[in-house]
Formats: C-alpha cells, sequence, structure tokens
C-alpha cells in the first residue's frame, strides 16, 4: 500500500514539473514573440522614415513678402528670388491695418537667403512710443542696424544710427549697447544714451587689442 502511495506521489510530481516546463516553455516563446514584433515594428518605423525623408529644393524664383507683426503695426518686407539670389525692394508699414508708410530699399549686392534681413519693433528712444529697427547681418561677428522713430504720425529714419555697429536696445537701464570683435581676440563695447534726441557715447571698452 505504502509502495502504491509513493509511485502515486512521483507520478503527481512529475505531472506538476511537466506542467511548469511546459508553462514556461510558453512564456518564454510569448516573450520571444513579443520581442520579435517589437523589432519589426522598430525596424518598420526605420523604413518608413527612411523614405519620408525628403530633399532640401530651392525655392522658385518669384516675389515674395515676409510679416513682421506688433500689437498695433505690421512691417511687410518685399524680396525677389532669382537665379538662387534673394534680392530687397520695399517695406511697406501698417497701423491698424491701415497703409501709413512706404520705404524702398535701395538695391545691393543680392544674397542667397531670406534671413539676411530682419525687423523689429520696440522703443529704441525711451519716449513710450514703438520704433523699429531693420538689421543686416553683414558677418558672422556684428550686423548693421538702421533705426527709424516714430513721431505719432510717421516714421523717420535718424542719420547715423547704423554707424553703430551690432547695437541693441537695453530697455531697463535705457541704454543703446553696441558689442562686438574684430578678428579672434580683440573684442569692443560701447554704451549710448540719448540726450536731447541725440544718441551719446558714454562708455568704450576695447579687449585684447594688444595680443
Amino acid at each position: 500500500m505504502k509502495f502504491s502511495i509513493a509511485i502515486m506521489l512521483l507520478l503527481l510530481i512529475f505531472s506538476c514539473s511537466q506542467k511548469d516546463q511546459n508553462s514556461t516553455s510558453k512564456k518564454d516563446s510569448t516573450i520571444m514573440a513579443i520581442d520579435s514584433v517589437a523589432v519589426n515594428i522598430d525596424s518598420s518605423k526605420i523604413e518608413n522614415f527612411k523614405h519620408e525623408e525628403v530633399e532640401y529644393e530651392e525655392p522658385k524664383d518669384g516675389f515674395y513678402s515676409k510679416d513682421y507683426l506688433e500689437k498695433h503695426f505690421k512691417a511687410k518686407v518685399y524680396y525677389q528670388r532669382k537665379n538662387g539670389e534673394v534680392s530687397y525692394y520695399k517695406i511697406v508699414i501698417f497701423k491698424n491695418k491701415k497703409q501709413i508708410q512706404t520705404f524702398k530699399i535701395a538695391p545691393e549686392a543680392p544674397f542667397y537667403t531670406e534671413d539676411y534681413i530682419n525687423l523689429t519693433f520696440e522703443d529704441a528712444n525711451f519716449d513710450g512710443k514703438i520704433d523699429f529697427l531693420i538689421t543686416k547681418f553683414v558677418g558672422m561677428n556684428f550686423d548693421e542696424k538702421y533705426l527709424y522713430l516714430y513721431n505719432d504720425r510717421i516714421f523717420i529714419k535718424k542719420k547715423n544710427f547704423d554707424k553703430i555697429i551690432s547695437p541693441t536696445v537695453d530697455t531697463k537701464n535705457k541704454q543703446i549697447v553696441s558689442e562686438y570683435h574684430v578678428g579672434p581676440t580683440e573684442y569692443h563695447r560701447e554704451i549710448y544714451e540719448w540726450k536731447k534726441g541725440k544718441l551719446i557715447q558714454i562708455y568704450s571698452q576695447v579687449e585684447g587689442e594688444d595680443y
């Protein structure tokens, strides 16, 4: 009797062991299948990305414009693209959607990007009125800016402002700050303030000029 019970216990243990092995085998195969699907999905995505890559196409020749917006003002800058070159020729200013002024841009050597000119609206002389600045990027180390001050009716170009290299408007200190490099080591910093409608230089610093 004891022998029979021992045999039955052995058979029961063997049966449970087989079930555990089968269960483990199924889990392993399921994990392998999931991993395989994941790999296939990732591979297909990569292939789709490859197919979706679009080569850069040069913009077509023609006449274009860019808008620069402020709360009450809008500037529309017109330019022509021809044979891969960009030439700007006009700026139109709107106030509350009404055209108030047009500026012609003097012909220059054509450029190869629409980003050569940028326009920003800001109070550059700190009188509470919105002015605008035109920035021309002329090199890696500096740019030229042209300031147009608003007099409640139209914008008037500020003479000689373009002589200041890479000026920025420091609203906090109410100053115009010029910072630029000459060569790899020479650094210039100049500060200007408005006095009776004129920009007066109050500070100048040069570093590295004797290197």
